[in-house]
């Protein structure tokens, strides 16, 4: 009998590379063609062919590892793919792909998402067809299931997902992490289990309160972090962090319940937030967030919103504008301390613990000066009373439960920080006259937060540098 792979140039020369990659590229052509015919002689559910041409290209995807030895092949596919799409999209055709009436660029994202997850895992094939089984089975069952069966349904911005369509994807990541882990990898069962569990949970949230389809970058990405960061682990510290999550996670739904400062995606990104930092910095950085959530409802409270806004509900757009600077100094401080060597004092002295403290008083800032505003208060008034009150309710706390303790230094740099963020806000809304609570006035919150964190980093690593 003869061997198929003599009918094709040999493994990882030019010529191999163009020919496997010719193969590839008919065979998504062909999946193309046959969704459009679908489409057109049967009528489906626009859905139905969507999800064919995904699953069918997350297959040829999955051999990928053992088809090119370089990035390269898969980039020129991957841009040819998204070009096909993309002008496809332009001028009305390949509905079977692009009809869906909701707001999706989710096709045009999975051949980026592809080469993505192939340049950082192809050395790990295991990894990464686990990553992608998240990507390509599990948000298919979502999907479909959810779509015929969901009858608890919940909203993220514009999009309507289900909870019904949450418990397939759920279900289907747990057994295709646990599955592939114990039978292609040494891992022992126990851990295969509870590896399973909590990254089936976490990236489940995190497709949870996804938008426009951005979960075909985010599902894979995530899945192949967490491998990487929960394999080494031994099985009893997963279970503690699994727990600590879920605690969260119901803690967050009971206060939305109580409270309705939260929708039920907004609990769930801000359970992210909190898991983020009780993952990746420990207990001491979870004080923060919960102080400022403490007084944002406070806040909230006093002065609640005018009935002409958008209500008191909180979506994941503002629990990620609020907290995007402080977990992306969270994720800096996180691998600074992986990268330096053992013993360097930064990788112990945590030098993004002060601008991340101060990120979140600084945000409790603007936002206690917006009600205070709302009470008809004078702009000079609510400035000068908003920034004190909200440093002192997050700040002093926070420092002496995290590494740096209450020192007079890390308390004057937090200071500092909180006002100058604040007062870069108020000069650039009074610039702009921005409308409050609009997507860009939440994007200048971000981002005058982000510059004043950005120019206390050098101070705090001074300090971080000779903290005993």
């Amino acid at each position: 009998m003869m061997d198929a792979s003599r009918l094709l140039p040999a493994w990882g020369t030019p010529a191999g590379e163009l020919a496997r990659a010719a193969l590839v590229a008919a065979g998504f052509l062909v999946v193309l063609a046959g969704a459009e015919a679908w489409k057109r002689l049967a009528r489906p559910p626009v859905e139905w062919t969507r999800k064919l041409v995904h699953v069918s290209g997350g297959v040829v995807s999955g051999t990928f590892p053992w088809m090119f030895s370089t990035h390269w092949t898969v980039l020129l596919l991957g841009v040819s793919t998204f070009g096909i799409l993309a002008l496809g999209r332009r001028l009305g055709l390949l509905g079977s792909v692009t009809g869906v009436q909701r707001h999706s660029v989710g096709e045009l994202l999975f051949p980026g998402s592809v080469y993505v997850l192939f340049l950082v895992a192809r050395h790990q094939p295991v990894f990464y067809l686990i990553a992608l089984s998240a990507l390509v089975f599990s948000d298919t069952a979502a999907a479909l299931l959810g779509t015929a069966y969901g009858r608890h349904t919940y909203t993220v911005d514009s999009d309507r997902k289900s909870l019904e369509g949450s418990a397939a994807f759920l279900l289907v990541t747990f057994l295709g992490v646990h599955l592939l882990l114990l039978l292609c990898t040494g891992i022992e069962r126990t851990a295969s289990v509870l590896i399973a569990a909590q990254i089936a949970l976490l990236v489940t949230a995190f497709e949870a309160i996804s938008m426009s389809g951005n979960d075909n970058l985010i599902v894979p990405l995530m899945t192949y972090y967490l491998l990487l960061k929960l394999t080494p682990a031994r099985w009893e510290g997963i279970a503690f962090q699994l727990m600590v999550q879920l605690g969260l996670l119901l803690g967050m739904i009971l206060l939305s319940r109580r409270t309705g400062f939260f929708t039920l995606a907004g609990a769930i990104a801000a359970h992210l937030t909190l898991y983020a930092a009780f993952s990746l910095g420990g207990p001491g950085w979870t004080v923060a967030p919960l102080l400022a959530l403490a007084g944002f409802i406070a806040f909230q409270r006093a002065s609640p919103p005018s009935a002409d806004t958008a209500g008191p509900l909180h979506e994941v757009r503002q629990v990620f504008y609020v907290s995007i600077v402080s977990v992306l100094l969270l994720f800096f401080d996180n691998s600074f301390a992986t990268l330096v060597k053992p013993g360097h004092p930064l990788g112990s002295g945590h030098p993004f613990f002060i601008p991340f403290v101060a990120s979140f008083a600084s945000m409790l800032a603007i936002v206690g000066f917006r009600a205070l505003r709302r009470r008809r208060a004078r702009a000079a008034f609510a400035a000068a009373l908003a920034a004190p009150v909200a440093w002192a309710t997050v700040a002093p706390i926070a420092l002496w439960a995290g590494p740096p303790g209450f020192r007079p230094a890390a308390l004057a740099f937090t200071a500092a920080t909180c006002f100058a963020g604040f007062a870069l806000y108020l000069a650039g809304s009074r610039l702009l006259r921005l409308p409050p609570a609009g997507v860009w006035d939440l994007r200048l919150q971000a981002l005058c937060v982000a510059v004043a964190a950005g120019l206390a980093l050098p101070f705090t690593i001074f300090v971080a540098t000779r903290m005993d």
